[in-house]
């Protein structure tokens, strides 16, 4: 609780909010009494507002008890976070509403992270992602009729970026693509992502062409849709690490609404074929997801690919939510839902 307070207490200056800690030993039912007293004395007789919410329920109880019996004006509160509600205990009994009070910044640092990097604030990387919003969109709303080829670009991209010191952005397919694949290469050369003359070969016209065929444009498929939507705040490749340990993660979309946290992650390839490491990927997304926004945190995983029967109850098991292949264009409806709670 020490560890938590102090994260508490990080967001609440980040707020303007001046913030005091005091010890308070809670060891035996006899220190809890001696610690709520003085406690008390210390506050005084000033106007007071509690937060009962949580924490130890001996603890909270004295601290009531004794603050009740000193203050002049004392006022109790309860968060009902997971019905949206303040409710006031005294000195009347009644409800209001919760606000949309709280943004991405303000829950990871409760949880003692801080934001690094995100997309949302790359004019140019938002200029890109407008340039080939429509190819973005087929690719979503039609992600089950390319499964097979998602895999084979995603692939191809991977080559090129395989080494960090060196971009190779000439690649082979074993066959010449055809149909509604060739298409959807000839609207990339088209928009200058790629250069393909209906062959076998195709060029990456940059790193960042080849990042998007590699996944980028499941993200950007995500930014649209949120983009539309307008919850009280999000950001796409956001960028996280810790006060604690510096470790920093990436999260390829996070929402905050309604005072909590909802994490997307996107799948393009290398998803839905190898049962231990899909289970591995969605157990990664639940611990990193509670990491940074706590028990209230809601989790959800886009998957080009289909996702099989065993592998989704997993995903329930661990409370993470999964949109694969033809669900994909479901996210809409999905993130309308849970902005509405």
């Amino acid at each position: 609780m020490r560890e938590a307070a102090t994260n508490l207490k990080r967001a609440l200056e980040a707020r303007g909010v001046g913030c005091k800690r005091i010890a308070f030993d809670d060891a035996t039912p006899e220190t809890i009494r001696a610690s709520a007293e003085a406690i008390a004395m210390e506050l005084g007789t000033e106007p007071l507002l509690f937060n009962v919410t949580g924490g130890h329920k001996l603890m909270t109880l004295a601290l009531a008890e004794n603050l009740e019996a000193l203050a002049d004006d004392l006022h109790l509160v309860y968060a009902e976070t997971r019905h949206d509600r303040l409710d006031w205990l005294k000195p009347s009994p009644g409800i209001e509403p919760m606000t949309n009070a709280l943004g991405i910044d303000d829950i990871l640092r409760a949880q003692g992270y801080r934001r690094t990097a995100d997309s949302n604030q790359d004019a140019f990387w938002q200029a890109d992602a407008d340039a080939r919003a429509s190819l973005t969109r087929k690719m979503g709303d039609d992600a089950e009729r390319y499964e097979r080829f998602f895999g084979t670009l995603n692939r191809l991209a991977d080559y090129a970026l395989a080494d960090e010191n060196r971009f190779d952005p000439r690649q082979e397919f074993e066959y010449a693509p055809g149909g509604r694949n060739a298409e959807l290469l000839r609207e990339a050369s088209r928009l200058g992502l790629v250069q393909w003359d209906d062959d076998t070969l195709i060029t990456f016209t940059s790193r960042e062409a080849a990042a998007y065929f590699r996944g980028g444009w499941l993200e950007e498929y995500v930014w649209y849709k949120l983009r539309g939507l307008r919850p009280h705040d999000w950001a796409v490749n956001l960028k996280t690490q810790s006060y604690a340990t510096q470790i920093e993660n990436e999260f390829d979309a996070v929402v905050a609404h309604r005072n909590r946290l909802l994490v997307i992650e996107c799948k393009t390839a290398g998803f839905g074929r190898n049962e231990a490491r899909d289970v591995g990927y969605i157990y990664k997304l639940a611990q990193l997801s509670d990491q940074i926004g706590g028990s209230m945190s809601q989790k959800l995983l886009l998957s080009a690919r289909p996702i099989n029967a065993d592998v989704r109850q997993r995903a329930r098991d661990y409370r993470v939510d999964i949109l694969a292949a033809a669900e994909i264009r479901q996210v809409v409806d999905y993130l309308r839902r849970w902005l509405q709670g």
